[in-house]
Order: C-alpha cells, then sequence, then structure tokens
C-alpha cells in the first residue's frame, strides 16, 4: 500500500528563526560573495522585454487551455505567496488567500462541464473546481484576476474587488450586471466565456477571428489609431475580444508603467504578469494533477520506513530525492512486488540519473505479456530547482526570483525550493542554506 512518510531533519524554531536567518547569513560572509554577482547576470539574462510580446500570439492554446497545471494547494500556497503581509481590515472582506464562500451548483453546456454545490470553499478551491469545469488554466484565471482588480496582490482588497473580480459583464461603458457579482460566479462566468469565444466565435460577429489580419485598437479613442494584427490563435482571440486593445511602443517601452495616453494595458499586463509568475507563455505545459491509480491486486509500491523521502499522493510526487541519484539509489527506499519493473524518464526518454520534473514509472507485465504502466511519481531533486539534474548557481538564481516575487516556482520546482520546510514555504533560511552548500560551508542540503 501506499503510503507517505515523514521527513527527518534539523527543525528551527519560529521564536529562533530570525537570529537563526543572521546568524548563518554571517557565516556564508565573503564565501557567498561571488555568487551574487553571477546571480545578477544570470538575472539579467531573463529580463522580460517589450520587443518579447507577440500581439498576435499573446499564449499558446496549449497553455491556455491546460487545466492541470495547479493543484488547489499549488494556488492556495501560490495566494499565500503573493501577498503574505495581507490582513483583514476591520472595514474590509478577507484577503482572498484567507477568503471562503459557498459555491451554487451549475448545470453543464457546451463550455464546462458543471459544478456540485458545495460550502465554505477557499478561493483556491474555487479557482481549480472552475479549471477543471471549463478547462482552463488555473494560471489564466489567476492572472487575469490580477489583471482585471490586482486582487491577488493587494494587502487592502476591497469589496468591489470581489464583486466584479474577472470583470465579467462589467463594460467600460455600462455597470457591471449584479446577476454575476461576487468571486465564484466572476471566476466561472469570466473563465466559462474564454471558452464561450473559442467555440463560438459567430456568437461575436468573428471578432479578432483566429486566422486572419484584424485592425485593433490602442485606445478606446479611436484617434490613437489601430494595429495591423495576424491573430494567430483562439487563446489569443479570446483575450482582444475580453480586452480589445493591442499594447502600443510606449506601453511596451515601459512594462511595468505607464505608456502615454494613447496607451492600453490589459493585455500587456497579462502577458507580463503570465511571463513573471509562471514562465513562458508559450512553453511546455507542466501538469500538476494527476489520478492516483488503483493498484492492481497483488502490487505493491511504498516506501521503506526509514525512507528520507517524501511521498504526495495527491501530486503523485516523490520529493526530497538526493541530486545525482540514479535508479539503484532510488530502490533502496523504494519497496515493490517482485512483479513490478521501475525506470526514471525524462521528457520520454529513458533517465540514467535523476531531476526535477523526471517520472518515476512503474510497470509489470499483464497475463498476455504486454507491459502495462501501473503509476507514475513525478520527482522532485532536493534543490534542483531548474530541473536540469545539478544544484548550481541557477537554482539559487531561481530561489531568489522567486522570493522576490519576480518569477514564482509551482509544483514540483516549488518543492525543490522549500529545502528546510518547517512552515511548508520558500524563505530566506532555505536561500542562505542553498548559498552555504554552493560555498561549501555544508556538505549536504539535508
Amino acid at each position: 500500500m501506499l503510503q507517505k512518510t515523514k521527513i527527518r531533519f534539523s527543525k528551527i524554531s519560529r521564536r529562533y528563526r530570525a537570529a537563526f536567518a543572521l546568524v548563518l547569513f554571517l557565516v556564508a560572509g565573503a564565501a557567498g560573495a561571488f555568487l551574487l554577482a553571477h546571480e545578477r547576470q544570470y538575472a539579467d539574462a531573463t529580463t522580460l522585454t517589450g520587443s518579447m510580446f507577440r500581439p498576435g500570439n499573446i499564449i499558446s492554446d496549449n497553455m491556455f487551455y491546460a487545466p492541470n497545471t495547479m493543484t488547489a494547494v499549488d494556488i492556495q500556497r501560490f495566494l499565500e505567496a503573493r501577498a503574505p503581509s495581507c490582513v483583514q481590515q476591520p472595514d474590509g472582506p478577507p484577503c482572498i488567500k484567507d477568503f471562503r464562500g459557498d459555491i451554487p451548483a451549475r448545470p453543464a453546456d457546451a463550455y464546462c462541464n458543471g459544478m456540485a454545490a458545495a460550502t465554505n470553499q477557499s478561493a483556491a478551491e474555487m479557482i481549480f473546481r472552475v479549471a477543471q469545469s471549463c478547462g482552463i488554466n488555473p494560471q489564466v484565471i489567476l492572472v487575469t484576476l490580477q489583471k482585471e482588480q490586482g486582487m491577488i496582490t493587494t494587502t487592502r482588497p476591497t469589496n468591489w474587488m470581489y464583486r466584479a473580480a474577472m470583470g465579467f459583464a462589467c463594460p467600460d461603458d455600462a455597470p457591471c450586471n449584479d446577476a454575476f457579482g461576487g468571486f465564484f460566479m466572476q471566476v466561472y462566468m469570466g473563465s466559462r466565456q474564454f471558452k464561450v469565444y473559442r467555440q463560438r466565435p459567430d456568437l461575436f460577429q468573428n471578432r479578432y477571428q483566429a486566422g486572419q489580419h484584424h485592425d485593433i485598437l490602442y485606445n478606446p479613442n479611436r484617434n490613437c489609431g489601430t494595429q495591423r494584427v495576424l491573430v494567430e490563435n483562439q487563446a489569443t482571440q479570446g483575450l482582444y475580444i475580453y480586452t480589445p486593445y493591442v499594447p502600443n511602443a510606449a506601453a511596451l517601452a515601459n512594462l511595468n508603467g505607464t505608456g502615454d495616453s494613447c496607451s492600453a494595458y490589459g493585455n500587456r499586463n497579462f502577458w507580463r504578469t503570465f511571463w513573471q509568475w509562471f514562465g513562458n507563455p508559450h512553453g511546455a505545459v507542466q501538469s500538476a494533477v494527476k489520478p492516483v491509480p488503483d493498484l492492481p491486486e497483488g502490487i505493491e509500491i511504498g516506501l521503506s520506513v526509514a525512507s528520507l523521502f517524501e511521498l504526495d499522493l495527491p501530486a503523485q510526487q516523490l520529493s526530497r530525492v538526493g541530486a545525482g541519484a540514479d535508479l539503484a539509489k532510488l530502490r533502496e527506499d523504494i519497496t515493490v512486488s517482485d512483479n513490478v519493473t521501475i525506470r526514471i524518464t525524462k521528457d520520454g526518454e529513458v533517465a540514467t540519473t535523476v531531476s526535477t520534473g523526471a517520472l518515476l514509472e512503474f510497470s509489470t507485465v499483464d497475463e498476455a505479456g504486454e507491459i502495462v504502466e501501473i503509476a507514475s511519481w513525478t520527482i522532485s531533486v532536493l534543490g534542483d530547482v531548474n530541473g536540469d539534474g545539478r544544484v548550481d548557481i541557477a537554482d539559487l538564481v531561481a530561489m531568489r526570483m522567486h522570493l522576490a516575487g519576480n518569477r514564482l516556482l509551482i509544483g514540483e520546482f516549488l518543492t525543490a525550493a522549500d529545502i528546510l520546510p518547517e512552515n511548508r514555504e520558500v524563505d530566506i533560511t532555505d536561500i542562505i542554506r542553498m548559498r552555504q552548500f554552493l560555498a561549501g560551508s555544508i556538505q549536504g542540503l539535508r
């Protein structure tokens, strides 16, 4: 039977957390100074510029319509990381990380699979369930919530933010439709609308239809002119129907600020925020949601009692694996039936050693002599934050960018960065521990 094992590591009392961090920082001292220049150089090489914006392909269809990129736990951690200092004000609603509400039953239709009624659901659970029902990337929902109301990072949320969270049925030139007010309805109907755009562009006079050139306004002021754009895919088509303006040169020249009187920022902000939070909107889609398989009768897969690994069954993720471990090393901690074969794969190819994002695949042979896969665990290697199989300066940079809020880690990559997981988040003690390791002050990350 699969079971979760506890990790043995030296825990740090919260009372002494700040003092411990300071001591470690001083110990790292000059030995870690040489790392900083390399960190800055690496960060500069990944700086986002307006020249990278593709007006006809803001985000790929594969990425936009990928509902399994985050679990509800991933989303909750994300919300907590974006605004950790947010505390509910006496005159305001709760912070989004603390928000809870009821879900009304929603019928299935051509665009979403419907939802059963539920009570006392967190914002993260609502986002996850809507993503699954409507086939929309939860990262897209999070970015849209930020683009429309800034409610992911705000430290003082307002009732209006929740009432018009996704900007659905809230036109620029008229009041919002109260029938769709409230956080859940906004998330559900806004996500559903993106599917309507994809499947029924005829309902919108084929505006911005994919595969065609369109003259798209820079600004509601028509005197500001238009840009001729070949809309390449349905995700970009939907973004333009939702927010019908393309960023002009001034808006792209100042990605984190304002342009000129003819600038509009909705689609620029969507693209920029997605890049900064989740990486390339045209990159490979990483799935974080996997069904826990029912193992055939007579087959067992689990961890030995003495294992230092940790198994997260809902995510099918094996974490706290040491860098450079091979299959023989993993077999020391994993117990399987005699009729089970194990292998490591990465990007569909058999691998000899582990890396974050690689798979540990379990298979057996059925009665007909056919090989049958029975389980697959995603591997998270301690400290291998970027998934290249090594623990080096690039991983430290990724951790620092996460902590600064510039490029948040999720899934197995976030787990890899959680080196001292007392409070299940990446913080300054993890950064210092990594710097000690890279400077040679300590021999291992555990």
